[in-house]
């Protein structure tokens, strides 16, 4: 059913005359910072020039911000434009209380910002968007005839992405065939229209972590921070390296597969290795928990395995890319696991509860913070550190032996 009148209880309301239009026709602009948890289902999408598809990779991105996963806590309103509406009227009732009339579905309702909407509706009864506000602007006075134009141009913000476009030029073909017969295949998306869990661009981000060419073992102070930090900045490098014909992260090809089974082992099993530790992991703000009487758990697509908890991206890529350690050129050009996959599985055996310490410890330090973590320079080089020296070790008791 849709709503004829929405109630609004924001935190704050201001009230602003267009600054063109503030007389004939007289256009009103009022904002609104209202709790997401309080928004309704109902309004009409009837002036919007597009319908919300919430399934499209960018939009698993907005909804992990707005339930807080990987992210600065209850910062959805500082990186989301909001929900933009059309109405004939807004009333009112007390500082604590507004009522935004629609009377007409075909004319009143959400001109833009209907994706952010569409994911606040599907989340309201989830307690991680309690604290999460969202900016609403409810506009009076336009005239019906300029809806169409004016909803139109507020829909081009959606720009097609580089990730399409690199999608489109066949940069990512090699690794396409690589996945294609893999079960997560179906759960990569490779262009912005594509639905998935994960984009080519995590793909590229955990390639850079492993990149060798571009940052040598042996050049101290040197690690693909950007990997995690800019994401934009890998593929820009992903994509120079593949239009140069260098195909230096090809290299990596035989290793991919291994790569992000890598990514999910240490995902999951840090919870695990803190709790043998005498840890509580569930207690860690660095930890993804779902509750113990929770039907669903995590699921960890690149392993086929499912958890209560996973560790955040932010404090998992500086754990991931300490084993860029254990990647070396192969006589056929082409990069390889030092002693073969089974090697780095040991080593993260041997090693992992260091990595678990240092990574606890650096997160005391940073109130907490998964996105601090990743983009600390000095714990990444501090885990890749770690790494060297336990196989340096491991190899000279080996040769003593």
């Amino acid at each position: 059913m849709t709503l004829s009148t929405l109630v609004l209880r924001p935190l704050f309301a201001r009230r602003i005359p267009d600054p063109v239009f503030h007389a004939n026709p007289e256009i009103v602009h009022h904002i609104f910072y209202v709790p997401a948890h309080t928004l309704v289902d109902g309004i009409s999408y009837g002036p919007n020039a597009r319908r919300p598809n919430t399934k499209k990779q960018v939009y698993k991105r907005v909804d992990d911000s707005l339930r807080n996963e990987d992210c600065l806590p209850n910062t959805f309103h500082l990186k989301n434009l909001g929900i933009v509406i059309n109405a004939a009227s807004v009333k009112r009732i007390n500082d604590n209380e507004y009522h935004v009339e629609l009377p007409d579905e075909e004319q009143h309702g959400v001109l833009n910002g209907g994706h952010t909407l569409d994911l606040i509706v599907k989340n309201l009864n989830e307690q991680a968007i309690k604290g999460q506000f969202v900016k609403i602007e409810v506009r009076t006075g336009v005239p019906a005839a300029w809806l169409a134009e004016i909803a139109g141009g507020l829909n081009t913000a959606l720009q097609v992405e580089d990730m399409s476009l690199d999608d489109l030029a066949g940069a990512f073909d090699w690794i396409k065939d690589e996945l294609r017969g893999e079960p997560y295949y179906k759960d990569i998306a490779w262009s912005e229209n594509d639905s998935g869990t994960y984009d080519a661009r995590d793909i590229v981000s955990l390639l850079t972590c492993m990149n060798i060419g571009l940052y040598p073992n042996s050049t101290s102070g040197s690690h693909p921070v950007e990997a995690y930090e800019k994401k934009s900045k890998a593929l820009d490098a992903f994509r120079d390296d593949h239009e140069s014909g260098d195909d230096e992260f090809m290299k990596l090809r035989p290793l991919l597969k291994e790569i992000l089974r890598l990514h999910d082992i240490i995902r999951q099993d840090f919870a695990v290795v803190h709790n043998k530790n005498g840890g509580k992991a569930g207690h860690l703000k660095i930890m993804n928990t779902k509750d113990e009487k929770a039907k669903t758990e995590f699921p960890f697509y690149f392993t086929g395995k499912k958890a209560k908890m996973r560790l955040q991206t932010g404090a998992l890529y500086p754990i991931l890319a300490a084993f860029r350690w254990m990647v070396e050129e192969g006589d056929d050009g082409n990069y390889r696991w030092r002693g073969g996959f089974d090697a780095v599985l040991k080593r993260w055996k041997d090693v992992g509860p260091d990595l678990v310490r240092k990574t606890i410890e650096r997160s005391k330090e940073l109130g907490g913070n998964s996105n601090a973590i990743g983009k600390s320079r000095t714990h990444w080089e501090t885990l890749h550190q770690s790494v060297a020296f336990r196989d340096l070790m491991a190899n000279q008791a080996a040769l003593a032996s």
